[in-house]
C-alpha cells in the first residue's frame, strides 16, 4: 500500500509542466536547489530560458555579473545585469557604501548574493595595516561585516566562498571562505579556512600544488559540491593542464584531467572552466571557433564534448579584444571587449 505522503509526491510530480514550471518559479532560492533534485523534469524546467528572469522577478531578486577592471592601479566593480530589459541604473548593485574606498572583489557566493572583498590598499607591504580589510557584502542590499584578517603576509593564490542555506527568518547569512596562499618555501598551497558560524579564520591542510599553477585572477567555479580552478603545468606534478578541485565541506582535495584532445591537439589553445546547469564546463578557444565540454562523469572523469561554434562573426566586429568570462547557459556565453561586455 502506497502512504499519504508518497502519493501526494506522486500526484505532484505528474503534474502538467506548466503548472510544475509556475510553482518553481515561486519557490526560494534555498528550496529551489531541493526542487531540482525530485526529478529531472522538475531540474530541466529550472534551467529554461525563460525559468530565471521570471523566478527573478518574483523573487525581488537580482542577476547578473560583477565585472571587476583595473585602470592606474585601481580596481573597479561595475554590475551588468542578465536580465533583459537591464533594471533602472538606481536599481543596480555597487560596492560604493563600504567603509574602504579602494577594494579589491576576492570571492563570490552567486546563490546568496555574497562578495568578499578586501581592501586592494592594505597589502603586505603596508607597514600598518587596518583593524580589518576583509569584508564580506551583500551589494544588492548593502549590508556588509568585517573579517578578521587571515595570515597576510602571505600573498593570496585564490579565494572561494561557500554560502550556506539561510534559514528563512531574515538572520545574518551563514558563510564559509577559503583562502589559499604562497607560503615562503612555494612548495604547496597554504590553507585557511573562514567560518562566519565562529567568526574566526583557523589553519586548514596544506594542499600539494604548485602554488603559481593557478591560472591567475580566475574565479573559483562551483559545481559537483567543490570549487574548481584551471591549472597550468606544474613541476611538482609535471604532465599537462588540469583542473584543482577543492570540496569547502570537507575540506579534500583533488586534480581533475582534462579531454586529451585539449592538452594534445589544443595545448596552446585559451581554456576557460565554468558551470551550466550544475555541471562541470571546459571552454576551449583557437583562433575563431569555441568548443564547450561537459564533464559527464564526475567521479569518473568523463567528457563529453557539448558543442563546436564558430566566433568569427564576432571577431570580425570586436577584433581579438574580446574575452570569454563565462558561460551563462549552454547556448550563450558572456563576452567582454575593451568598452562594452557582450551575450
Amino acid at each position: 500500500m502506497m502512504s499519504s505522503s508518497s502519493s501526494e509526491q506522486c500526484d505532484v510530480i505528474s503534474l502538467p509542466e506548466d503548472q510544475v514550471f509556475e510553482m518553481l518559479t515561486r519557490v526560494s532560492l534555498d528550496d529551489l536547489a531541493a526542487c531540482r533534485q525530485v526529478s529531472t523534469r522538475w531540474r530541466r524546467l529550472t534551467y529554461e530560458p525563460a525559468f530565471a528572469p521570471l523566478h527573478c522577478r518574483r523573487a525581488d531578486a537580482v542577476s547578473g555579473y560583477l565585472v571587476q577592471t583595473v585602470a592606474r592601479n585601481r580596481y573597479h566593480a561595475t554590475f551588468v545585469s542578465s536580465m533583459h530589459p537591464s533594471p533602472p541604473p538606481a536599481d543596480l548593485v555597487s560596492l560604493d557604501f563600504l567603509p574602504s574606498p579602494h577594494v579589491r572583489v576576492e570571492a563570490v557566493s552567486p546563490h546568496r548574493g555574497l562578495v568578499c572583498c578586501v581592501d586592494a590598499d592594505a597589502d603586505a607591504a603596508t607597514p600598518r595595516k587596518p583593524a580589518s580589510s576583509y569584508y564580506v557584502c551583500k551589494p544588492a542590499t548593502r549590508q556588509w561585516r568585517a573579517l578578521p584578517n587571515p595570515r597576510l603576509r602571505y600573498r593570496t593564490a585564490a579565494t572561494a566562498m561557500l554560502a550556506r542555506p539561510g534559514g528563512g527568518g531574515g538572520g545574518a547569512a551563514d558563510f564559509k571562505i577559503v583562502r589559499f596562499s604562497v607560503p615562503t618555501l612555494r612548495n604547496c598551497l597554504r590553507c585557511e579556512v573562514f567560518d562566519s558560524r565562529g567568526m574566526a579564520w583557523r589553519r586548514s591542510a596544506d594542499v600539494a600544488v604548485w602554488p603559481e599553477s593557478l591560472v591567475e585572477a580566475a574565479p573559483a567555479v562551483r559545481a559537483h559540491g567543490a570549487m574548481h580552478w584551471l591549472r597550468w603545468p606544474d613541476r611538482l606534478s609535471g604532465g599537462a593542464e588540469d583542473i584543482f578541485a577543492f570540496d569547502v565541506k570537507t575540506e579534500t582535495w583533488r586534480l581533475i584531467g582534462l579531454p586529451p584532445e585539449a592538452t594534445t591537439e589544443k595545448r596552446w589553445a585559451r581554456k576557460k572552466v565554468a558551470a551550466v546547469e550544475g555541471k562541470l564546463c571546459l571552454v576551449v578557444v583557437v583562433d575563431e571557433e569555441v568548443e564547450v565540454w561537459v564533464l559527464a562523469g564526475y567521479r569518473q572523469e568523463r567528457w563529453e564534448k557539448k558543442m563546436t561554434a564558430s566566433l568569427t562573426r564576432l571577431a570580425m566586429e570586436e577584433g581579438n579584444s574580446f574575452i570569454l568570462r563565462d558561460l551563462y547557459a549552454s547556448d550563450v556565453a558572456f563576452f567582454n571587449s575593451v568598452y562594452r561586455v557582450l551575450w
